[in-house]
């Protein structure tokens, strides 16, 4: 939810992509002139990688790229004003984004999420402390975009699945019981389609059964093959190895309970929102 958030506001203030301003950011940590092979191997980038993201900032005036004194061939970047104007923009629109789709308005809430932010934005320290304090929803943004990464590929590695298709798998493995699609997908915070075109990826792989009810003809379940029982203790032991390494080991315990109040007080209350809204909305319906 938080990485869907803020690129909605990467999108409605830049047309960035969110590599590119990754590496715009760094630009801006550094502040000074950054040979371009030495940051693309502190970003773990490949040379094409790089090379075509600074392209990207340069055409657009954000960065500047010079030859090296010494070696000619060398290059070094250097963010400009335009794109240290263009960051700080960014940056209040990744916040907006979030209050947006946070409920914010509560005080604790509000105090929870900027936590969370605060305690994000450590998963890839800045440059310099003294960026430590600036910015920290563009590195949140950098931080949650790196790690969805990773562990969209080492599930694929592991599973030859999907990350939605695992996303499924694991939640059925947490109710332990049928769901319907539509449930599924409120739950897990997925479009209706999305939830359906990966439910019926899970059927074909053996891994997901369809089941109706005789009290509801129109409503389809699914529930976990054996297959798929197996796959999810694959698949939650997968996420938890990551978790440990990639997130918890670069936090502090208070950091940690941040994150985690996220998902236990503020996402329950967006569910409680959502679950009263359909409440009222049942409560309005009329015989035919």
């Amino acid at each position: 939810m938080a990485h869907e958030a803020l690129a909605r506001g990467l999108a409605a203030a830049s047309d960035l992509n969110i590599t590119q301003y990754r590496v715009l950011t760094k630009l801006l940590q550094a502040g000074e002139a950054v040979n371009q092979g030495a940051l693309g191997k502190l970003l773990g980038m490949k040379p094409n990688g790089i090379t075509q993201a600074v392209d990207a900032l340069e055409a657009r005036g954000l960065a500047t790229r010079e030859s090296g004194r010494a070696d000619g061939r060398t290059r070094f970047l250097r963010v400009t004003d335009a794109g240290a104007a263009h960051v700080a923009a960014v940056n209040e629109a990744l916040v907006e984004s979030l209050y947006e789709h946070f409920p914010t308005a509560d005080p604790t809430y509000r105090t929870i999420l900027e936590a969370a932010v605060a305690a994000a934005a450590q998963i890839e320290p800045p440059l310099n402390s003294e960026m430590a304090n600036r910015f920290p929803a563009t590195r949140s943004l950098v931080s949650i975009e790196l790690l969805r990464a990773e562990t969209e590929r080492t599930l694929r590695e592991a599973t030859g699945a999907s990350f939605n298709e695992c996303r499924i798998v694991q939640r059925l493995s947490e109710t332990d019981r049928p769901e319907r699609v539509g449930e599924l997908a409120c739950a897990l915070h997925l479009s209706p389609v999305n939830a359906a075109r990966a439910t019926e990826r899970l059927v074909g792989r053996g891994w997901a059964r369809r089941l109706k009810s005789p009290a509801d003809k129109k409503a389809v379940y699914v529930a976990l093959t054996d297959e798929g029982v197996y796959q999810g203790f694959l698949i939650s032991a997968t996420v938890n190895e990551l978790a440990a390494t990639k997130l918890w080991a670069h936090l502090t315990p208070g950091q940690r309970e941040a994150i985690e109040r996220v998902g236990h007080v503020v996402v329950a209350e967006l569910d409680a929102r959502r679950q009263a809204k359909e409440q009222a909305a049942y409560d309005l319906l009329q015989e035919i």
